[in-house]
This record gives C-alpha cells, structure tokens and sequence, in this order.
C-alpha cells in the first residue's frame, strides 16, 4: 500500500501538494472546507471570519509566465496581470488537467493534526476531519502532512490608542469587498501594502477622500515598466539578480525612483533601499497627484470623530478607517508544540520543515513573502516535501537544522526586524534554486552554455520563468524548452486585439531623421560651393 499524505486545503499550494505527492508514488487525501478548490483564489462576496478572503477587484501583481506551475503554463489567451476570477480559472484547469479532484473532499474542514502515540517510531499523524454538511467528524492516521492553509486568513490587528473610542466605522481590508457604501465618505486607511494601495486607490474614485498613514513608507512600482513590458520580465532575471549588490543597488534605486521621486510623493521610506520590500500600484502615485489621497505619518491615537498622527497633523473628521495592516500566520489545528514560533519569526528550515521535528514528516507550505510570483515557490516546496517524504531526499539531522534557524534568527534580532513581513522575505532564484539544488532540478546552466547557447541566453538574460526548473532532473517536463522559448509571445498574444500601425518608429525617428537629412544637404551643398569657388573659378579663368 502506498503511504498516505493528508494535505490541509485546496489553494494553490494544495493543488501542487497533490500533484506532486502522486508523482511521488504517495497517496494524497485532501481536506478543503470551500465549496471549490482555490483557496484565497475562491472569490466569495462575504467574507467568513478564519477564511482566506479578497476584494472584488484583486488582480495578481506578477505576470502570467512568472506566477504559473512549472510543468503547467497559463494560457496565452489570459492577461498578463490576471483578476481573480482568471486565476481561479487556471486553478481549476491544473486541477483537471493532472486529474487531481477525485482526492481532495470539498467542505470538510481539519479540526486537528496531532502526532500518534507511536510517533517516535511511525512518523504518523492523527487528523480529525468534519464534513461540514453532514457533521460527521472522523479521525484517520496517515503517514505524513503538508499543511497548506496559507496564512491570509488571520488578520492582524494591532492596538491602537483610543481606537475603541472611535465612534466610525473600523475594519480591516480582509472585511473589503467593494467601493459600496464608502461612498462621500472620509477614509482613513492604516498601512501601504499591495492590499492597502489597491483599496485606497479604489476607494479615492468614490470616497470624498482618502488619507493613507505609513508607519516606513514604501517604494512603489508599477506592473508595466519599459516598454511596457511586465515588470518583473525585467525585474526577476537571472543575470540581473546575479549581480553584486552594491553594484545593482543605484541602478534598482534609480529604476524605482526615476518615475515617481517618493520623497516629494510622501512615500519614501524611513529606511535606507535593500529592494526587498516594495509596494506594487499602478495608481498610487496618480491617485495622490490628483489630491484624491493624501499620506500622512504613523497614527499617535484616535479620538472620537478622528485622528491625531506622530507629526502633529491631525484629522478632525473621519467616517471610516480601514486597517491594511497585514496578517498573522497561525495553525489552530495544529498540536501545539509542532512549531515553535518567536515573536512572528517561525522556526522552520528553509521555511518548510519545523526545525525541531523528528522524524520530519511533516511540511509548512507557503509561509514566505517573496519578491516575486508566489505559486511557483509553493509549488517548489511540496516537490520537496514529496520527495523528502518518499525517501529521494534527506533532510539535516535535527542540529544542524536547529543551528541554521537560530543564526537566521539572530541576524534578524540584531537588524530589529519584528514582523512576519520582513522575517518571512524570500527572493525569488535565490530561493527557489537553493530548493532545486536539494531535489536535483537546479538548470545546469554551464552544460547549456555550450550544449544550446540560445536557450542559455534566455535562462540568463530573459525572464526567470518557473519552467526553467524543469528542464532536468526529478520531475523534468518534456514541453519545459518550448514553454521557455514562447514566453515573449505568449506575454504580447493577448493585446493584439487590433492591427496597430506599421509607422511607430517613424513617429519616434522623424525629427532626428530630417535634422541629419538637413545637416548632410548643408555640408554637401558647401563642399559643392567650395569646388566651384576653387576648381570651378581657376578653370572659367584659364578658358577665358
């Protein structure tokens, strides 16, 4: 008999878990408590406290061929930066695709995970299932768990003086649906994160107004950067990232910086640039431009009707504030001492195995904030966690999993960093290659250089899409070359809806074009007249 995987939800990180844990030879039994798979991506008007939740105007902030799995590209026919509900459609398509449904059971929820008495032997597990429309709970042992439930569905809500006085409305963004209501009113919104942006952005088109308050402020970028190419076509490259950073940093700064200066926006941060955290909006800095939003400084406490901020500045009249102030990672169903967790920094190696845990069978998927697409780390880690499971990878024996967390851990302490926003950052390559160097699916870039140079220059100097880990090794996909090598038309397919003119660069060259037409008839028409006024003369004369 095969073992048995449980995994916790049917999001992204769910649906990868499965597929994987099949090509693995386990046997996956899924537990999702939606009505359908997708997870945050199950877009529902109300939102359900404990449940992952967006607004109806959420679109993903990486492009199609960086945010896809890696053995399944989006269509081309979907836009590069995707609504919710094409995402979702995506989700459902990978789903089917690889025959994933019949193990995941929709509206059953994980009411515990803990470990079996015979743990210390086995490795085995406990769960405590309910199916939410017969309430029936059962219990079952299984071999292994990736828990996959993401961490967007606790909202984090910090304290705030006088807040409890406050006699408005107050909620957090993952209450957010629309612009509904907000309408003629006065916005106070608390924090500039992706979430934050997009519904003060939204709101600042119906809102009388609205004042968005930074703790650190923010660089911003926009989706579309050169050309209009996605930003992180440019942004997220091998050979880019691969360079030192001090040698990157002014370029990356001035990239940023160049078509909003942010300290004249109000938004530039109180620390100095390390690239890492940015806010992704194109329609903050226009918004703020227009006067529909204004920034202010960090909140000192609330009064009855407004607010009063560090600076001074106050706000006498406030109807709503509305908090974007992040998330809390949490497993309620989750035995209690099966990760240990330090002021909102996670003890887990490499961001997926609880450090302390022996014997490792089980595996915490998606607690990273990345700079990058997202879906293709949590696809990485449940390859690994399927492979470590299965027995084709081994882990670190306990101290040395323990000694690499906790020197992680000091550094952050001695950089006083003390969230999970900045505790829980990854970089895209970085991160993902580390993972593929465990599993064996890490690009052999040196052998591509010269065994096929074109397909090295675009692993290199192109857009670091997720197929390239799987070119070789475990898992390789025989489509991976071609994927790799139809990303520049398939990121351009969707916008040619129409036949656009053929005269773009002579719109762009014209007045270059005639100033050196110009230039060159006045200084063939002078060498002319020198000639005749040399050559031309003497010659007339000597005839004469």
């Amino acid at each position: 008999m095969p073992k048995t995987v449980c995994v916790v939800g049917a999001g992204v990180s769910g649906l990868a878990a499965v597929k994987n844990s099949l090509d693995e030879g386990l046997e996956p039994i899924c537990f999702e408590k939606d009505d359908d798979v997708g997870g945050l991506w199950n877009y529902h008007d109300v939102p359900k406290d404990g449940d992952p939740s967006l607004y109806n105007s959420c679109s993903i902030n990486t492009s199609k061929e960086m945010t896809c799995y890696t053995d399944f590209p989006i269509p081309k026919e979907y836009p590069n930066f995707m609504a919710h509900k094409h995402f979702k459609s995506y989700l459902k398509l990978y789903a089917e695709h690889f025959g994933l449904m019949k193990y995941i059971r929709l509206k059953h929820t994980v009411e515990r995970v803990e470990k079996a008495d015979d743990f210390d032997d086995t490795g085995e597990w406990v769960i405590t299932t309910k199916n939410l429309s017969s309430g029936k709970v059962e219990k079952r042992k299984v071999n292994f768990v990736m828990v996959c439930n993401g961490h967007l569905h606790e909202p984090n809500i910090p304290k705030f003086q006088g807040l409890e006085k406050f006699k408005g409305r107050v909620l957090h963004t993952h209450d957010y649906k629309d612009f509904h209501g907000y309408e003629g009113k006065r916005i106070l919104i608390i924090g500039i994160g992706n979430s934050a942006a997009d519904v003060a952005c939204e709101l600042s088109r119906h809102a009388e107004h609205v004042y968005v308050s930074t703790r650190k402020g923010t660089f911003v970028i926009q989706r579309a950067a050169e050309e209009g190419r996605p930003f992180d076509h440019i942004a997220v490259s091998r050979f880019r990232q691969g360079l030192p950073w001090p040698l990157l940093k002014p370029f990356l700064y001035h990239g940023v910086n160049n078509r909003y200066s942010h300290s004249k926006y109000g938004l530039s941060p109180n620390t100095r640039f390390n690239g890492g955290a940015v806010t992704i909006s194109d329609d903050l800095p226009n918004r703020i431009i227009l006067g529909t939003i204004n920034i202010k400084t960090d909140v000192e406490r609330f009064t009855e009707n407004g607010a009063i901020f560090v600076d001074g500045t106050k706000l006498d009249k406030i109807d709503v504030v509305i908090l974007g102030t992040g998330y809390n990672f949490s497993f309620p169903f989750l035995q209690e001492d099966v990760v240990k967790v330090d002021n909102s920094f996670p003890y887990l190696y490499d961001l997926v195995w609880p450090a302390d845990l022996e014997p490792s069978t089980l595996a915490i998927i998606g607690l990273v904030q990345p700079f990058g697409a997202l879906p293709p780390i949590l696809e990485m880690q449940t390859r690994w966690a399927a492979r470590v499971f299965s027995g084709n990878c081994k882990l670190p024996s306990v101290a040395k999993r323990m000694q690499e967390v906790e020197t992680i851990h000091a550094k952050l302490k001695a950089k006083g960093i003390d969230s999970a926003r900045y505790s829980l950052v990854v970089f895209f390559i970085q991160y993902i290659d580390k993972i593929a160097q465990y599993i064996g699916c890490k690009p052999n870039l040196w052998k591509l250089f010269f065994t096929d140079n074109a397909l090295w220059k675009k692993l290199v100097f192109g857009p670091c899409t997720p197929t390239q880990w799987r070119l070789e090794g475990p898992g390789c996909w025989k489509g991976a070359k071609d994927a790799i090598e139809h990303v520049e038309e398939n990121t351009w397919y969707p916008l040619k809806t129409r036949e656009a003119g053929k005269h773009e660069t002579e719109g762009l060259y014209d007045g270059w074009i005639n100033l050196f037409k110009w230039i060159f008839i006045f200084i063939v028409t002078c060498v002319f007249l020198r000639y005749l006024l040399s050559n031309g003369y003497q010659t007339f004369t000597i005839k004469s």
